[in-house]
């Protein structure tokens, strides 16, 4: 049994497989292994090993949010509407934001839309990253006030949309908030880094509705993906 190495090399990496091809001795001439070897097992075995290194390529760059940017069209939808939903309904949505292909749409609960105000959520599992968006009706009902300058004030009316928002309110040392108009809007920007997760959230309001856009992430990816995570909240806008 003989062997032949294959070696790889694919965007500064070196890959290397070893293939065994039999071969026949004979007993009055010397071995030519080189008219032995079974080609066309040489020429599958090549192939197979590059297409798996092709596909882990791939794997590998939507992971890190390589490829087309897609988009969320939020509806905004009343307490009482939840389940699966999308997110391609151009025609009827009140805002709208750019989240990476890897990332996935989950389906928001009864609880969590009826009691939580959560309209919809896309998560990175991989990483425990996740965008999603809080809206509440005009001022004064769903019991929420809001002063959308205020740090605290502010987050604390969402805080029931999240366990892990609260504690960070609790125990953060590190709060900023700015106003920035963008699309035609004005919006508060919001940063909270909490015991082991970091939030970036900005706020607006229209006709007397609040929405509240939120991306979370542990702290140990929040700082090799920071650019890609502004770059979410920046995109949320209402239409």
């Amino acid at each position: 049994m003989d062997l032949c190495i294959i070696t790889v090399d694919l965007q500064d990496r070196q890959y290397w497989q070893v293939w065994r091809f039999p071969w026949q001795r004979s007993s009055s001439s010397p071995v030519d292994t080189s008219q032995h070897f079974d080609r066309r097992a040489l020429l599958l075995g090549t192939f197979t090993f590059a297409a798996a290194l092709a596909l882990e390529r791939s794997a590998q760059a939507e992971e890190e949010g390589g490829g087309d940017i897609k988009t969320f069209w939020g509806l905004a939808r009343p307490p009482t509407s939840y389940g699966a939903y999308a997110g391609g309904d151009q025609k009827n949505a009140k805002y709208v934001f750019d989240y990476p292909p890897s990332w996935k749409v989950e389906t928001v609960g009864k609880n969590e839309k009826g009691m939580q105000g959560i309209d919809c959520r896309v998560r990175n599992k991989i990483k425990g990253q996740s965008a999603y968006t809080v809206t509440f009706g005009r001022a004064g009902e769903d019991n929420k006030s809001f002063r959308l300058g205020d740090v605290d004030q502010t987050l604390q009316g969402f805080a029931g949309a999240d366990y892990d928002l609260q504690d960070a309110l609790v125990e953060s040392t590190n709060k900023a908030s700015s106003k920035a108009e963008r699309h035609g809007q004005s919006f508060y920007d919001y940063e909270l880094a909490g015991p082991g997760i970091q939030y970036l959230a900005t706020v607006t309001e229209r006709g007397g509705k609040v929405y509240a856009f939120f991306v979370k992430s542990p702290t140990k990816n929040f700082t090799t993906d920071e650019a890609a995570l502004r770059s979410i909240v920046q995109s949320f806008r209402l239409v």
